[in-house]
């Protein structure tokens, strides 16, 4: 009868208890040499005998956190030639030698073998091409901004895939060394770090730009190399937390592309008010799936006024939640959802009861808003300009799960001729104080109040209008965003003088 497999169980680099699976098949032999590198021999280093045979130097890498949870029968089952390196050590020896890897390590503990395979064929370090690499789905938003921005600073931009694969980047590397590699919400960065430490290896500036809750992008991230990165995030709320957990975290909000929402006519100067938006969050029940929140908490957020019972509310009032490793976090977050739909349905149906309101989206708002005008979803594009300019005002209602946050309505609307209603964030404070105050609300009422007085002075209506358009185009614009970036990440980086200049 065989023997039956050691079964070890250690806690991985996020804390979680795992069984390490045993077998000849999870060791991989890397490289070429006459020495070889053991990073990690798995629970069984016997199964290292048929690699190690005739080499002329064995070397394992120590790593005190593995070493420390392995059994004593696995310290005893070590032979004694190995010659135990650091990490350091390893990494200096890369490449140019033969390594053997125990493969399911990458997944298990990615922040130190992610960086060291990495190395083991790095791509030639060949000097950086004036170049923007943006990585995202083909109908992103955002990404087709940035990439507008780029050439206006004088970067090529070549877009990849959202789910780019290690081997598919290292083939990229070898053509290219771009100046920046820039991920919008972690697309092109796989969950284990192995893109990350591909493009570190090959000396490629790397960033991410967090255009949505930041703290729920991250529950896809199995790593700790993250914390590496420049970490910019669209609402400030999010800096302090991210940094509390040892990230480079950064405030950049959005902006606008004149492009996309170029100045055209001005608005009418009637009193009608149109709103833009989805009626729930995007792939909700999968997202939140096997998420509850307290029925008492929900009540209590539900009889809060306002924007109250924002992300920030949810997670003072679960503070055993942890933000980040793990899906707990999402639990905060379905709290603010919830209370961000009831907040928008509460404005909606309030006004549509007070002045003519159109909405524009989806179906499902012919059911939450009965007898209000629904028109169809337009493309953001080629056919969302039109619809700010069409209206007399636009609504803006900011999603709780972004305590201090801005939507892109706070941009396009002005950029292209429309005018804005928005509530009350903390966000409005990197607008001018004068303009926020005119166009901002804290309820229903004052929303209709608001739009009443406006309406009956036109002459007032349209200086703001105009104020609030030289003040976007001027100060906000992406090439200015990704200006930003690329003073802070790439090194001796220069632009050509008012690359940025929306009236050129």
């Amino acid at each position: 009868m065989p023997a039956r497999p050691i079964r070890v169980k250690l806690k991985n680099e996020l804390g979680n208890s795992t069984s390490l699976p045993a077998g000849e098949q999870y060791l991989h032999l890397h490289g070429q040499g006459e020495d070889l590198l053991i990073t990690f021999p798995g629970p069984e280093p016997g199964l290292c005998a048929r690699h190690t045979s005739g080499r002329r130097r064995v070397m394992r890498l120590r790593v005190p956190g593995i070493d420390g949870q392995m059994p004593e029968s696995w310290h005893a089952a070590l032979p004694s030639d190995w010659e135990d390196i650091t990490l350091a050590q390893a990494h200096s020896l890369l490449p140019g030698m033969r390594v053997l890897h125990y493969a399911p390590a990458s997944r298990l503990f990615p922040s130190i073998f992610a960086p060291l395979m990495a190395k083991l064929d790095p791509a030639p370090l060949i000097p950086p091409a004036k170049s923007l690499w943006l990585p995202g789905p083909k109908n992103a938003l955002i990404i087709p901004e940035l990439a507008h921005a780029a050439r206006d600073l004088g970067l090529d931009t070549r877009r990849l895939p959202a789910s780019l694969s290690p081997q598919d980047l290292r083939r990229l590397l070898e053509q290219e060394r771009p100046s920046l590699f820039l991920s919008v919400n972690f697309h092109g960065l796989d969950p284990y770090g192995e893109n990350q430490a591909l493009l570190q290896a090959a000396g490629v500036p790397t960033a991410v730009w967090c255009v949505d809750n930041p703290l729920h992008l991250l529950t896809d991230q199995k790593h700790q190399l993250w914390k590496n990165l420049p970490l910019y995030v669209t609402d400030d709320w999010f800096v302090e937390p991210l940094r509390g957990m040892g990230a480079d975290a950064r405030h950049l909000p959005l902006g606008v592309s004149p492009r996309f929402f170029a100045p055209g006519r001005p608005c009418p100067s009637g009193n009608d008010l149109t709103f833009v938006g989805r009626s729930a969050f995007p792939d909700k029940d999968r997202f939140f799936a096997a998420c509850r929140i307290p029925q008492e908490l929900a009540k209590k957020a539900q009889a809060m006024p306002g924007r109250d019972a924002h992300f920030g509310w949810w997670r003072q009032r679960l503070p055993g939640l942890a933000l980040w490793p793990g899906n707990d976090v999402r639990i905060i977050g379905l709290g603010a959802e919830t209370a961000s739909a009831a907040w928008r349905q509460e404005c909606l149906a309030a006004l549509a009861k007070e002045i003519d309101l159109t909405v524009v989206g989806d179906e499902q708002w012919q059911a939450l808003l009965p007898g209000t005008r629904i028109q169809p979803p337009v493309d953001y594009y080629t056919g969302l300009a039109d619809t700010y300019r069409n209206a007399s005002f636009s609504l803006n209602l900011t999603s709780l799960l972004l305590p201090h946050g801005l939507t892109q309505r706070h941009f396009d609307v002005w950029a292209c001729g429309g005018f804005l209603l928005t509530d009350n964030t903390p966000g409005m404070n990197i607008f001018p104080r004068e303009l926020a105050q005119a166009v901002t609300f804290s309820s229903p009422k004052e929303a209709a109040e608001l739009l009443r007085a406006l309406a009956a002075d036109p002459k007032r209506k349209e200086d703001l209008r105009r104020a609030w358009q030289m003040h976007v185009l001027e100060e906000h614009g992406y090439c200015r965003r990704l200006a930003s970036i690329t003073r802070d990440i790439i090194p001796s980086s220069s632009t050509t003088e008012n690359p940025c200049n929306p009236w050129t």
